[in-house]
């Protein structure tokens, strides 16, 4: 109960944020003396306030979804080059550089759909670090097959992630900061990868370079009862759940 407290807590503030700057534009709007540069980013507002709700509420969705779809033989560059085409549609994705090296020829069974938010969630994390660098900002995805595993490894020249927030990372509902994040990005993206027979882990963090890598087996998905979010998330989850009163 006290996680779902604090889900509420957490989605409900978001939203009402969201809410909040689109009935002010929406009221900006209504004005005749405002020049048409204006009311073009007002609108732009309007739209990033919704996509980011809509986001929001597919985290949730696929949060409290515990099935599993059916894995098909699928293109793990196909499903790649969706994530990566969607992420640069997205407002900040849109001034990143996003480069993807040599993807073998690589097939497995999977659920596309679910890949593909995984591999959004974590480009998305990458263009978002990578806005706050001193250089260009760059994201790099590189994939490789090691015998019956896929790796797929996602890179940013952001500032790193610091130390305190490092302990948290994979907990549901924990956004260390993030303005209009639900917190569940990296939990359904380790999540998605187990399903897969695999994993997702944060290989290193420094000013200029921090690295994921999210494995998956081509034939080798884990049975239904290892999928469950770990019981220690849950109970840091809940010992968090009093910053929301």
């Amino acid at each position: 109960m006290a996680a779902i407290g604090m889900m509420v807590c957490s989605i409900s503030h978001d939203m009402r944020h969201s809410l909040s700057a689109i009935y002010a534009n929406a009221e900006f709007l209504e004005r005749h003396d405002i020049c048409a540069s204006t009311r073009n980013d007002l609108l732009l507002e309007i739209r990033e306030a919704v996509l980011g709700m809509a986001e929001r509420i597919d985290s949730l969705l696929q949060f409290s979804n515990s099935g599993r779809n059916p894995l098909v033989p699928e293109s793990i560059s196909f499903v790649l080059e969706k994530a990566v085409a969607a992420v640069k549609s997205h407002p900040d994705g849109r001034n990143v550089s996003i480069s993807v090296g040599n993807v073998p020829p690589a097939e497995a069974e999977i659920d596309a759909s679910n890949l593909e938010s995984a591999l959004y969630n974590l480009l998305l994390n990458g263009c978002q670090a990578a806005t706050c660098s001193t250089q260009v900002p760059e994201v790099k995805v590189h994939v490789t097959e090691v015998d019956e595993q896929i790796y797929i490894t996602i890179s940013d020249n952001g500032p790193g992630i610091p130390s305190h927030v490092r302990r948290t990372l994979f907990i549901p509902f924990v956004t260390a900061g993030k303005p209009n994040g639900t917190g569940l990005g990296l939990t359904l993206a380790r999540r998605i990868a187990e399903q897969h027979g695999g994993s997702l882990r944060l290989v290193e963090s420094n000013p200029g370079k921090t690295e994921f890598t999210l494995s998956l087996m081509k034939n080798g998905p884990l049975p239904l009862d290892d999928l469950k979010i770990d019981r220690a998330e849950f109970e840091a989850c809940s010992n968090r759940s009093a910053n929301c009163s």
